[in-house]
């Protein structure tokens, strides 16, 4: 008997634990087709601000821990790649991305990059988190995260990747946002 509720706490742990680290959206690029365009996936994905196109590369093991697959910007300069979501308020969330710049020819300014987690439009905006990347070399992945926990009035959230150099490619992979 004693057996029988050990298995019942065990059970439920097992669901609790699964529950509470819910994956709320995560874009890992692997099951994509090489050369498709990101932007034109299911409605809700992501979105692009400026210029910039976003397509699935692939490369064996060049992806973050060496998967196969990522997704890449044209050279366009202010390449953004954003995805929005409504969240629930007083609920924690945290945010990772994966990034790798190239093609900036050892100009090591030209990798500078930023992640952030913001609510409201320009004028009137609430920043959850900023990583301001400076001059993080080339061809290396470097994961980020921000945790943050959604306050009344800002739940509509704005998940980004930026970067402003003109010719220089900002690759993302493992795009995820979890409630903690």
């Amino acid at each position: 008997m004693m057996r029988f509720y050990i298995s019942v706490i065990a059970i439920f742990a097992l669901i609790f634990t699964a529950n509470a680290q819910k994956s709320d959206f995560y874009q890992s690029f692997e099951p994509l087709e090489k050369g498709k365009d990101i932007t034109k996936l299911k409605k809700g994905k992501f979105g692009t601000w400026g210029k910039s196109t976003w397509t699935v590369t692939e490369k064996k093991g060049k992806g973050n821990n060496k998967s196969d697959k990522f997704a890449s910007s044209n050279g366009a300069i202010n390449a953004t790649l954003v995805h929005y979501k409504t969240l629930e308020v007083g609920v924690t969330y945290v945010f990772s991305v994966a990034v790798k710049m190239t093609h900036a020819k050892g100009n090591v300014k030209k990798t500078n990059y930023s992640v952030k987690a913001t609510s409201g439009k320009k004028g009137n905006t609430h920043k959850y988190g900023e990583v301001k990347v400076v001059e993080p070399g080339e061809n290396k992945w470097k994961q980020h995260t921000i945790e943050f926990t959604v306050v009344k009035g800002r739940e509509k959230v704005t998940l980004q990747v930026y970067r402003w150099a003109e010719g220089v490619i900002l690759n993302v992979d493992d795009f995820k946002l979890i409630k903690k």
